[in-house]
């Protein structure tokens, strides 16, 4: 849409010449807005780019996404009687958009969305609408959703009152991508859910190679003992524990410690961290199923600990947790404590 607009100078000159395309454009008889456009239109104001973004995580225990989007109603100039703006899902826009903007999306399923409140009123000599037009996806849908990453166009479709329908903002989107995995990208250790638990007296520790851990230690909460749990595979850098917490909890994230003393005698709490950890589960230490994997940007340091946070309680008994723990070939698993579900 061309935009117009009226300088000082131009009204000067348009006082002063003659000419019959200057007089056409000061005529009285055509009425224009400051933006020089003679309709009232009725657009979107949300954002930039009228545009939501959100996911989808699909879990071993659930999927999770709570996203809603909300597109403010506004009319150009004060609506001259009340005005009611009716929006639609319009997936025709999707292939255009994936042109424009080289993507790929696929349109949202009709019956993924609530589209319950698709519509606005403007009350008269106002211009913003009393409430929004609102989409969300349905919660009992997001199983649903197995494509990478899906487009929901909203458009402003007609207007009963005053004004008309913008052609460059009467319209919205919403982006969902979608993704898998149990772990949860915290900020802070006040962010863990759940509660830390104690570990039962008959817990039991192993490498993976069926050597074992000495499980009074690991489950002490004393982040300085631990040398017993040091491993040499892959020179010192991975190890790889297995929890037999005897019987099954409902987990939601754990805490680890990092040991590391110098041959010297110097401890290093808040210097040494591991870098990774992958995370699998069990019920019965014969199936397991893959968690995924703790970067050191997802697990939050404090008094020495990590914290792995999950976005929901996952039913198991026994962990196995594969450790990597940066070059030194001296770090190894001090502490490990368990969230559960209250």
């Amino acid at each position: 849409m061309k935009t117009t607009i009226i300088t000082k100078a131009g009204l000067l000159a348009c006082s002063l010449l003659l000419t019959s395309s200057l007089l056409t454009s000061c005529s009285d008889d055509e009425k224009y807005d400051i933006v020089g456009n003679p309709n009232n239109l009725v657009y979107f104001k949300a954002n930039a780019e009228n545009t939501f973004k959100g996911t989808v995580i699909h879990t071993p225990v659930g999927d999770f996404g709570d996203i809603a989007a909300k597109f403010p109603v506004r009319i150009l100039r004060p609506a001259n009687r009340d005005t009611r703006v009716t929006a639609i899902i319009d997936n025709t826009m999707v292939a255009a958009y994936n042109q424009a903007n080289d993507t790929n999306y696929e349109p949202m399923p009709e019956s993924a969305i609530d589209a319950s409140r698709l519509s606005a009123t403007i009350l008269t000599g106002n211009t913003v609408a009393q409430d929004s037009i609102e989409v969300a996806i349905r919660p009992d849908a997001l199983a649903s959703l197995t494509a990478p990453a899906y487009l929901l166009p909203v458009r402003i479709a007609q207007v009963d009152g005053d004004g008309t329908a913008s052609e460059e903002r009467g319209f919205g989107y919403v982006i969902v991508e979608t993704e898998s995995k149990l772990i949860k990208t915290i900020t802070d250790a006040s962010e863990m859910p759940g509660t830390l638990i104690e570990a039962g007296a008959d817990w039991t520790a192993e490498y993976s190679s069926g050597t074992a851990i000495n499980a009074g230690e690991l489950f002490d909460k004393d982040l300085a003992n631990g040398p017993q749990l040091r491993t040499d595979a892959d020179g010192g850098r991975t190890t790889t524990v297995i929890v037999d917490m005897q019987q099954q909890q409902q987990v939601k994230g754990m805490r680890l410690a990092r040991y590391w003393m110098s041959y010297w005698g110097g401890w290093y709490i808040e210097e040494y961290y591991f870098s990774a950890v992958q995370i699998e589960i069990s019920t019965d230490g014969q199936k397991w199923t893959e968690v995924g994997t703790a970067r050191e940007a997802d697990m939050p340091q404090a008094d020495g600990y990590q914290h792995i946070a999950f976005y929901g309680a996952v039913p198991a008994r026994y962990l196995r947790l594969t450790i990597e723990s940066g070059s030194s070939s001296v770090s190894s698993l001090a502490e490990l404590g368990i969230y559960v579900e209250n």
